[in-house]
């Protein structure tokens, strides 16, 4: 087991001591300390938030149950302590749920008419990261789709695309990234389309939809190349 190391163990100890006397000494039940030194151990990093609730439960040496309900219950009694912006918080729980090796896991739980239809699975595991996620998809008019298991997101390539437009993250050259999709799919019927047109006059529409094209067909499975390279011009934040 590997034993818990505060990153920094002095902002850990006055963070707690401050909230105690805020709260008055010994008004806190036991239920709020353990949340609140939850909360402060993910904010210190000894606990990485984008860790399995496995993983984090062994940390603690508690199940993967109570580990889950001290993260979802956490942040409800805490979260003042963790505040983050919207602009920070997406395109850190992104790097996360959009990683290869987390989009193969949740495969396995979406159902292939899912794929097909061009639905990704997406698993998110930290209750407050699900949180911020599914309003997300909500603030862009779509909606969250459960299918197997409430941890796993079935979100269309679509959705996440309007995600990256509304919060900034798209290249803003849309001749980059027609360039970008040549060189990740040359044999394309949807690049061929692309590459008709005169590409110094090409506009967002137009890379969007061969985008939208090629992300269906990679999340089915008939494109060569996969979802995390499409994504990943989308969310330039993942190939990094």
């Amino acid at each position: 087991m590997q034993p818990l190391e505060l990153n920094d163990p002095a902002a850990f100890g006055r963070e707690f001591l401050r909230q105690t006397q805020l709260q008055g000494f010994g008004s806190l039940t036991k239920r709020d300390l353990e949340l609140l030194m939850f909360v402060l151990l993910e904010r210190d990093g000894a606990i990485d938030r984008a860790a399995s609730n496995h993983a984090a439960a062994a940390q603690l040496r508690v199940t993967p149950a109570r580990l889950k309900a001290l993260r979802r219950d956490g942040y409800a009694r805490w979260r003042q302590l963790a505040e983050e912006a919207p602009a920070d918080a997406l395109p850190r729980i992104l790097t996360t749920v959009l990683s290869a090796e987390n989009l193969r896991a949740g495969a396995r739980h979406v159902s292939e008419r899912a794929r097909r239809d061009g639905f990704l699975a997406v698993r998110v595991e930290h209750p407050d990261d699900l949180a911020r996620f599914e309003q997300a998809i909500l603030d862009v008019g779509a909606l969250p789709v459960y299918e197997r298991n409430r941890e796993v997101v079935a979100v269309r390539f679509d959705t996440l695309l309007r995600l990256a437009e509304q919060h900034g993250h798209l290249q803003p050259d849309p001749q980059a990234v027609a360039r970008e999709l040549q060189k990740l799919a040359p044999a394309a019927d949807e690049v061929a389309d692309l590459l008709r047109k005169d590409i110094d006059k090409l506009r967002w529409d137009d890379v969007r939809n061969a985008l939208n094209a090629l992300g269906a067909r990679a999340v089915a499975g008939t494109l060569e190349g996969g979802v995390h390279r499409l994504l990943a011009l989308a969310f330039p934040f993942l190939g990094r």
